[in-house]
């Protein structure tokens, strides 16, 4: 990896000359996920004719660079890449999309109290899958990159850059959050997670105060559950794929009538598996980024982290 140092004035003519190639994009709404740019809540599929057999695709075409993603919401590329991209038919939206976006976050200096990276082994200065890092530091920046055309442009605006292994090599990194903190027990729920699977007491304590609005799913970075619809005006139309939630009943309602998750307390407990049971047994990774946002934005004020816990004693 390349790192770069850039003053704050340097920056910001850098980001105005590229910007004669690519779209660039400063990330400062963080009450809403940078999930959003890679998997968008609405994204049409394709355009169609009732009168033709043919279908114009919509891809993403353009490159757009973000810069200023929290550590936690660029990981949503790497995690959201397991499942759209894996073989033997990658998702070719989801691929256009993340080709034709480079991703440059910044260290996080503070923790909020709902933000958890910590935790769950990450850290508020981790690249994350992210093309590139800014760490702020008394001269403007240190610039972390792991893209070859990103790391190009830079050279060629006259930064010359020195060799680092990645972003745990001693260099400085300026004010980075860091505190002492007891990690949460993901690694129980990943090793004895089934176990909880018939434990109606602790979904029940679990969901005492849900409403099943699933504003956790749709603000989680790491979910991605979808509907499909054909949405027509007269003789034209569209496909459109739109977020969906585990938390709905209508979610895994059958057409016989039959639903596997009736009630709240079945959602709930699968929610929770596939983010740290399921997720690590078919990915190696667990499905969360420890951003928090589904604890700050509960309605109930449902915390997570408390779920965790009471799930990983309920394991013991």
């Amino acid at each position: 990896m390349k790192l770069f140092t850039i003053t704050q004035q340097d920056w910001n003519r850098f980001l105005q000359t590229i910007s004669e190639f690519v779209s660039v994009v400063a990330v400062e709404d963080h009450a809403h996920p940078f999930k959003e740019k890679l998997y968008p809540p609405h994204d049409t599929l394709f355009f169609y004719r009732k009168d033709t057999p043919k279908e114009k695709a919509s891809i993403q075409e353009k490159k757009t660079l973000y810069y200023g993603i929290k550590p936690c919401d660029a990981k949503t590329g790497k995690l959201l890449a397991l499942n759209f991209l894996s073989d033997p038919h990658p998702d070719p939206y989801f691929k256009a999309m993340t080709e034709n976006t480079i991703v440059i976050s910044t260290a996080c200096d503070h923790f909020d109290p709902y933000c958890f990276c910590d935790q769950i082994g990450d850290s508020p200065s981790a690249l994350n899958g992210a093309d590139g890092i800014l760490y702020t530091i008394t001269s403007g920046y240190h610039l972390l990159v792991n893209h070859t055309w990103l790391s190009q442009q830079l050279q060629q605006f006259g930064l010359t850059p020195t060799e680092v292994e990645n972003e745990k090599s001693p260099f400085d990194k300026g004010n980075v959050a860091y505190r002492e903190i007891e990690p949460l027990p993901i690694q129980v729920l990943r090793e004895k997670g089934l176990s909880t699977i018939l434990n109606t007491a602790l979904w029940e304590k679990v969901t005492a105060t849900c409403l099943a609005c699933g504003v956790c799913t749709f603000l989680c970075p790491a979910c991605y559950c979808f509907d499909i619809q054909d949405l027509s005006y007269g003789r034209v139309g569209k496909r459109e794929r739109t977020y969906d939630s585990c938390m709905f009943t209508l979610y895994t309602s059958e057409a016989s009538g039959h639903n596997p998750r009736p009630s709240i307390k079945e959602r709930w407990r699968q929610r929770l598996l596939h983010k740290f049971t399921y997720y690590p047994m078919q990915y190696n990774e667990i499905g969360c980024t420890g951003c928090g946002r589904c604890s700050r934005e509960c309605p109930s004020k449902i915390d997570i982290r408390e779920v965790i816990r009471d799930a990983a004693q309920s394991c013991e």
